[in-house]
C-alpha cells in the first residue's frame, strides 16, 4: 500500500471547482455513485478522473448509500473556487454491468399527500401508497423520479414518473395549507371557531372535524422498509358499530385484547370530558402480550404511526343507514346513538381518511359474521410484514423513549408524556332521541388541542433536492 494510504486501484484527486465540477454521474444508493462522463480539459479530467470510476468520498462526505440526486446536489452546491477532494476507485467492469442492467437507486417511500399525474407517463397516487424509487434523476434532470407502485402482497405493479422529493414537499405543503373549496373543510373549521357560544353547534362541529382529513406530521415522502412488527400491534376500529366491536373484543377475548383506558387531560378536570390515552398505557398492555384496543381519533392514529407504533386500523364499512340501524338494534338495543349520524360520519371518514385504514370489512346487516371476520382480520394483519419508517421520527431521542424492549425491535415509542386523544363513545355526540334532524346532544366542551395546526417537519439537509442544471 502506498504511503498515502490509498490502494493501487484508488484515486485521491484534488482540484478547485470551476463553473462546475465537470462530472456526469451514474448509479445510485443501491450500487454506488459512478463517473459516467468527465468534461474535457476540466480540472477533474486533468487530475485523472475517468468514466467508470466509483466515487467513494467527496470532501469527507461519504458517498456510500447516497442517492444519485443527492450526489449531484452536493457537487452542485460546492462554491466556485473551493478545493474539491475526491476519493475514487477504478471499477470499469462494475460500471459496465450497471449501465447494461440499468440499475442505480432503489428505496421505498410511502406517500402522505394526493397527486394527480401531469403527463401520460406519470403515476397518480393517494395518501398511504408505497413506491420503489429506481431513478432519482430521471432523464438526467432533477424534478422527477422513476418509481414502481407496490400493490397487494407487496408486488410491483406499475412503473411511471412521480414528483421528486422537493416538488412533493411543495405540492404537499399547498395541499395541507389551502382550502379545497370556498365552503370546504377548512372553511368549516374557521366557521366552527366562531360558534363557541352555542354548545349544540360546537358539538356538531366537533363531529365534522373528527371526520375531516388528518393534518399529518409526516413529510410528503416517508422512507420505509418492510419489517416484522415483533410485538402485538394496537388495534383501532372505525365504523358505525366500532363501540360494540371494541367492547366485545375486550370482554370476550380477554387473553388477547385489552381496552386501553383513557384519563382526563388534566388533573381535576370534569371526568365526563374527553380524555387521553397515554402511550405508556398502551405499552403496558403490549408488555402483557395483548393487543391494546384503542378508541381514538383519525388524527391520533396518524400520531401513533408517526410515533412508530403502527396500529392495525379496521374500518367496518356500512352498507346502508337502515342496515346500521338494524345492526345496532340487534347488537345494542339500549344505545341512543343515531344510525343516521353514525352512517354519515362513517362515509365521511372513509372519504377523507381511508389511507389510515389497514383493512376494511364490508358490513351486511343480515349477517353476524362480522365479528369472526374482525378477529380473523386482526390475526392476519398481525402476521403480515409492515411498512415501517426507515428512521426515528423527528424530534425523538433516546431520552424520550421508554426502556428498550427487544420485542419492540427498533419500533420503540416515545415516553408516557405523549398521549392520544380519546373519542370514548360515552363522550362523543352521536346521541339523539330519533333519526330526525333535531337530536339531543350531550353537553360537553371541546378539547381545543384536537384542532391545533400541525406543521410539516423541517427537511434534513442531506435530502434536499436540486438538479444538475438548475431551471427557472
Amino acid at each position: 500500500m502506498p504511503s498515502n494510504g490509498v490502494m493501487p486501484s484508488m484515486k485521491l484527486v484534488k482540484f478547485r471547482k470551476g463553473e462546475s465540477v465537470g462530472l456526469r454521474l451514474a448509479g445510485g444508493n443501491d450500487v454506488g455513485i459512478f463517473v459516467a462522463g468527465v468534461l474535457e480539459d476540466s480540472p477533474a479530467a486533468k487530475e485523472g478522473l475517468e468514466e467508470g470510476d466509483q466515487i467513494l468520498r467527496v470532501n469527507n462526505v461519504d458517498f456510500a448509500n447516497i442517492i444519485r440526486e443527492e450526489a449531484v446536489l452536493f457537487l452542485l452546491d460546492l462554491p466556485k473556487g473551493e478545493e474539491v477532494t475526491i476519493l475514487a476507485q477504478k471499477k470499469k467492469d462494475v460500471y459496465r454491468r450497471i449501465v447494461e442492467s440499468d440499475v442505480g437507486d432503489s428505496f421505498y417511500i410511502r406517500t402522505h399527500f394526493e397527486y394527480e399525474k401531469e403527463s401520460p407517463y406519470g403515476l397518480s397516487f393517494n395518501k398511504g401508497e408505497v413506491f420503489r424509487v429506481v431513478d432519482t434523476l430521471y432523464n438526467g434532470k432533477l424534478g422527477s423520479w422513476l418509481a414502481i407502485r407496490i400493490g397487494k402482497n407487496h408486488q410491483e405493479v406499475e412503473r411511471g414518473i412521480i414528483p421528486n422529493k422537493n416538488r412533493a414537499e411543495q405540492l404537499s405543503s399547498v395541499q395541507y395549507t389551502l382550502p379545497k373549496t370556498a365552503g370546504g373543510d377548512r372553511a368549516d373549521f374557521w366557521r366552527f371557531r366562531g360558534l363557541r357560544s352555542s354548545k349544540r353547534n360546537l358539538r356538531k362541529s366537533r363531529e365534522d372535524l373528527s371526520s375531516q382529513p388528518v393534518q399529518t406530521k409526516f413529510p410528503a415522502y416517508e422512507r420505509v422498509v418492510l419489517r416484522e412488527a415483533g410485538f402485538l400491534r394496537p388495534v383501532v376500529i372505525f365504523g358505525p358499530i366500532a363501540d360494540v366491536a371494541r367492547e366485545k373484543l375486550s370482554r370476550e377475548e380477554t387473553d388477547l385484547f385489552e381496552l386501553a383506558k383513557s384519563e382526563p387531560r388534566d388533573a381535576g378536570t370534569d371526568q365526563r370530558s374527553s380524555g387521553i390515552i397515554r402511550l405508556h398505557t398502551i405499552k403496558q398492555i403490549i408488555d402483557r402480550d395483548k393487543h391494546a384496543v384503542l378508541d381514538i381519533t383519525p388524527n391520533a392514529v396518524d400520531r401513533l404511526n408517526y410515533a412508530q407504533w403502527y396500529p392495525i386500523v379496521v374500518f367496518l364499512n356500512p352498507d346502508t343507514k337502515q342496515g346500521v340501524k338494524n345492526m345496532r338494534t340487534r347488537l345494542c338495543s339500549e344505545s341512543r346513538k343515531s344510525a343516521r349520524k353514525l352512517y354519515e360520519r362513517a362515509i365521511k371518514l372513509r372519504k377523507n381518511n381511508h389511507h389510515l385504514f389497514t383493512t376494511t370489512i364490508n358490513m351486511n346487516n343480515m349477517n353476524d359474521g362480522w365479528y369472526g371476520a374482525l378477529k380473523e382480520t386482526i390475526q392476519q394483519q398481525q402476521n403480515q410484514l409492515v411498512w415501517v419508517s426507515e428512521g426515528k421520527a423527528d424530534g425523538t431521542t433516546e431520552d424520550d423513549l421508554d426502556i428498550h424492549d427487544d420485542r419492540l425491535s427498533y419500533l420503540s415509542a416515545p415516553g408516557s408524556e405523549y398521549s392520544m386523544y380519546s373519542t370514548d363513545s360515552r363522550h362523543t355526540s352521536d346521541y339523539e332521541d330519533t333519526d330526525t334532524e333535531g337530536g339531543a346532544y350531550t353537553d360537553q366542551e371541546l378539547d381545543e388541542t384536537l384542532n391545533d395546526e400541525v406543521g410539516l417537519p423541517t427537511e434534513p439537509a442531506i435530502t434536499r433536492s436540486s438538479e444538475p442544471v438548475r431551471e427557472d
